[in-house]
């Protein structure tokens, strides 16, 4: 997915001047970035930096752990030189950015430039229980789907006067509320 420079570098202007870092050479690197669009190029904003073979995480205060943090392949890197020296070294390299502050999902501009990270897909790592959560959900909501299917048909024999078809059909719907409850019991 292609990423204009414009948007990396508006989103990089306006995390500058709205969060606070507790190191200055925080905004310095970040301002350095949005200042060379050659860079901005090759820079890529994803989650889970740390798993990429060239990833650098920035924290605001808002975020707990160290502000920023150079990950490359398998070795951390905290000092804000080497980082520097790193990034303007090796410019033509991919870099993959992870910025975490407050509210970042709600940020229109952070969403406009976060791409798939190609090192972890985002869904080898979703809670089991967020996809036991999901799918509990869907099944809840495919039967009320079909007692909504069985009562419409159900009014559909009693406008047509089909006493076999009504008979059937309320058995039907006896034997979906039989299996809800008994779910409900096992939950």
């Amino acid at each position: 997915m292609f990423i204009d420079v414009k948007e990396k570098k508006n989103f990089l202007n306006w995390f500058v001047t709205h969060a606070s870092f507790s190191r200055r050479e925080v905004c310095w690197i970040l301002n350095y970035l949005a200042n060379h669009e050659a860079i901005l190029n090759n820079v890529h904003f994803v989650e889970n930096a740390d798993a990429t073979n060239r990833g650098l995480q920035i924290r605001d205060l808002t975020a707990q752990g160290d502000p920023m943090r150079l990950f490359i392949s398998g070795k951390v890197f905290e000092d804000s030189d080497q980082i520097f020296h790193e990034i303007r070294l090796n410019w033509k390299e991919a870099l993959y950015i992870e910025c975490l502050f407050d509210n970042a999902w709600e940020n229109p501009g952070y969403l406009s430039i976060l791409e798939d990270n190609p090192f972890m897909k985002w869904n080898e790592n979703i809670d089991p229980t967020v996809i036991d959560s999901v799918n509990q959900f869907l099944l809840e909501e495919e039967q009320i789907a079909r007692m909504n299917q069985l009562y419409q048909e159900i009014d559909q024999a009693l406008e047509t006067g089909d006493k076999e078809r009504f008979m059937r059909l309320s058995e039907d719907v006896n034997k979906e509320l039989q299996q809800h409850s008994r779910q409900k019991t096992a939950d």
